[in-house]
Order: C-alpha cells, then structure tokens, then sequence
C-alpha cells in the first residue's frame, strides 16, 4: 500500500514539474510574440506608409501611425469603422467596389489616385491584397497608400520644362543636331529637315560626314570633358547637294548617362553674300564693275611670291583714252561714265581668250596683265587687238565719235620686280607714245 502511495505521489510531482515547465514556455512564448508584435508595430509605424487591414465586411482592424495621421483618427476609432463611416456616399460606394474586387480576385491591385487630406490635393499611389492570417484561420484585405504628390509635381516640371525646350528646339531659326559620341546624327529639328530638304527620318540615323564638310574632324579635337565647346564656319549638304553655309557652334553634352554632341548651325548665307559683295566692292570698280588697282595688286603680289611660276615673263599694259577730258566737257560727266563702260566691254571683248586680267585704274586710265607671257609677240597681239576694237564709232546720246588710246608697256622682272615699279615704267611708256602721236603703244626703255 505505501509503494503504490509512494508511486502516485511521484506521478502528481512529475507532472507538476511539467505543467510548471510549460507555463513557463508559454510566458516566455507569449513575452516573444509581445516583443514581435511590439516589433511589427514600430516597423509598420515607422513606415511612411498609409498601411490598414480590413475584414470581409470593409471594418478596420488594423492602421499604422501613418494611416492613422493621414485620417486624422487614432486607431480606436478607426477600429471597427468602414468607408461609408468617413466618407459621403458615393466616394465610399467606389471605394468598397474596389474592395470587393480585391476580394473576387485576391491578387494585388494598385492604381494611383487623387485623395484630398486637410483641404489640400494629394497623389496616391495605392494597393490592396488579400492576405491569410494563420493564427486566426481568417482571410484580410490588405492595403497601403503611398504620397506621390512631390514625384507627381516634379514630373510635371520636368515635363513642363521639356515641353517648353521642345518648343525652342523646333521653333528655333537654327539648324540644330544631336550627334552620338561615334557621329550618327540621333536628332534634328525641323529647320534642319527643311534647310537640307530631307525628313527627320531619313536625317536620324544618317552620318555627319553625309551632311557637313569638315565637322568630323573637328569632333577629334574638341575636349573630352562635359561642355566643351568649339566654333567654327563649316557647309551643310543637303538633297541634290545643295550647299548651305553655317555657323557651327557645337558642345560635348550628357543626356543621361550617355555624352552627345550639340551643334547649332546658323544659316551664314546672307553673311557669305554681304562678305562677298563687300569684297567685290573693295576690289572692284564702281562704274564699269572691273577689277581695281587693289585687285591687280593682291593677284600680283600672289603671282610674284609662287616661286613655281614667277620665273615667267609677265606683261603689265597701262592704256589712257586720248582726249577724253574733250569729251567728258562737252557732253558732261554722264555721257563720259557711259563711254568708260563701253570702253571696258569693248577691251574686254578684246582679251576674251586670252588668260589676261583687266582693271581699270582710275579716271581714263586702264591696266592689263599678262602672266605666263610666251614673249613680247604676245604684247604685240594684245595691243593691236586692243587699238582694233576702239576704232568703231561709238554712240553716247546720239552722238557718234572716236576714241583712240595711249599705250605703254612694262615688263617683269626685266622692268621692275613689285606692281609700283612696273607701273611707273608703263607710265613712261605711254607718255611716250603720247609725244609720238598717241593712238599707239610704247615698251619701257631705260632711256625713258
């Protein structure tokens, strides 16, 4: 009797040690699940996040600290409540549709949305989810509402600001490119597409060396460092190669990540005419639209500095119209312009096929030169034909004369090695002939 007392006592101990073992589990179990559930918690309110659980009838059971601030509500009284207990009717109807829509499907959906909070619009960016709680057995929607108003309002610059670059670039009078770091043109404008006559797909894509003339070369020595910028004259080809002049100013820019070369050509067309017209007019002369003296002086200063060629003979003739001061007295200044350009189409006609270069020198005066002068028979030629076109009457205001003219000759490098010697010599000469009757022509002799 006392072993079968001593037995089930030992029983009641042994199992008392274990139910004592297993409340102590069980504290330890549940001061682990209030840590993690303290840990959740902070991790969930830490969130910048609206995050909320729902049950199948739309009452909450669970906000964050940020949805809670967002409803302007603590949780107690977010427990339990539903859209409609916040919202007006309508707005809360939507809301619950989507739910319920989570709900038939039981995946993820999210959309963005516009949400007013304290009177102030909001961009959200929205989700919900079902998810399944093990503990509970039960099924939750899930949601969360992420602010994306400051991503929204930045786009919205951004694309503001591309919009209104968009609209410089196309509206700009300038060609503009977006060539590759390799020289494939990647973008152009449409004054790029119009001026070179081709779309801006048939541009897109194209080489640069297809379209300008000495860009690629360029390109090589601009500076590899972001915002490196030449400038430079270069042409433009378009269709049927038409050639236009620009001004290039071009940059080593960053789109991205990715370095592109900027080119702005400005249309220098009506500049390359104003030069060249300016240029005519400095080397030309007002009434008769000959070469001047200027003209003659830089081809012949060009002429005698190629050693590959002054080691011809070259002619220097300086004719002088006999009495023309008579004329230009008698019948006025207007009836001697319109002799002079007579004169001048008429010595012209006289060296059309001759390489012979004339310009008129001043007053009455004329020049011509020969380079690679065969000899002085050429001179002869040039003279006689030039003595030979003058003698037909000429005709001013009805009124029919003739005209002779003084010639004398210089010859270089034997009469002089610079344009002042040559001319000064020639000078001589035609005074000469003047002194033996005029209407002929004379070479510079050192007795002269």
């Amino acid at each position: 009797m006392t072993n079968h007392t001593d037995k089930h006592t030992k029983e009641i101990a042994d199992l008392y040690a274990q139910i004592t073992e297993l409340e102590s589990k069980n504290k330890e179990l549940s001061k682990q699940i209030r840590v993690n559930e303290s840990l959740y918690r902070n991790v969930l309110d830490a969130l910048p996040i609206n995050i909320f659980l729902e049950n199948r009838k739309g009452q909450t059971i669970f906000a964050n600290q940020q949805a809670c601030l967002v409803n302007g509500r603590s949780l107690e009284e977010l427990y339990g409540k539903t859209v409609f207990d916040f919202f007006p009717q309508p707005i809360a109807q939507v809301n619950r549709d989507f739910d319920l829509e989570v709900w038939k499907q039981r995946q993820l959906i999210t959309k963005e949305a516009v949400a007013g909070f304290k009177g102030k619009e909001h961009h959200m960016y929205t989700g919900k989810t079902i998810i399944h709680i093990n503990e509970s057995g039960d099924d939750y929607l899930l949601g969360f509402g992420l602010d994306i108003t400051d991503r929204v309002k930045a786009e919205e610059l951004l694309r503001e600001s591309e919009e209104k670059f968009r609209s410089v670039i196309e509206q700009a009078a300038d060609s503009i490119f977006l060539i590759s770091i390799d020289g494939t043109i990647m973008e152009v404008n449409p004054t790029a597409c119009e001026n070179l006559q081709y779309s801006k797909a048939e541009l897109s894509q194209m080489r640069i060396e297809k379209i300008f003339t000495s860009l690629c070369s360029k390109l090589t020595k601009l500076d590899a460092k972001d915002n490196a910028l030449s400038n430079f004259e270069d042409t433009i080809i378009g269709k049927d190669n038409y050639q236009i002049p620009v001004d290039v100013n071009i940059r080593l820019i960053k789109i991205g990540k990715k370095q592109m070369y900027l080119a702005i050509c400005r249309d220098i067309r009506d500049k390359k005419r104003a030069e060249a017209q300016i240029k005519h007019m400095a080397y030309h002369d007002a009434l008769t639209n000959l070469p001047n003296r200027w003209y003659i002086q830089s081809y012949l200063q060009e002429y005698l500095t190629n050693t590959e060629i002054n080691t011809y003979e070259l002619g220097l003739i300086l004719l002088d119209l006999d009495h023309f001061k008579v004329i230009n007295d008698r019948l006025g200044h207007d009836a001697g312009d319109l002799l002079l350009k007579e004169v001048a189409r008429r010595l012209q006609l006289a060296i059309v096929k001759r390489e012979t270069f004339l310009a008129r020198f001043g007053g009455d005066e004329f020049l011509l030169l020969i380079p690679h002068l065969a000899g002085e028979e050429e001179i002869y030629i040039v003279c006689e034909d030039i003595l030979e076109v003058l003698r037909e009457p000429f005709e001013i205001f009805g009124q029919k004369f003739t005209i002779s003219a003084s010639i004398g000759i210089s010859l270089y490098p034997k009469d002089g090695k610079d344009l002042n010697t040559l001319i000064r010599n020639a000078d001589l000469a035609m005074y000469d002939t003047k002194e033996h009757g005029r209407s002929g022509y004379s070479f510079f002799t050192q007795t002269l």
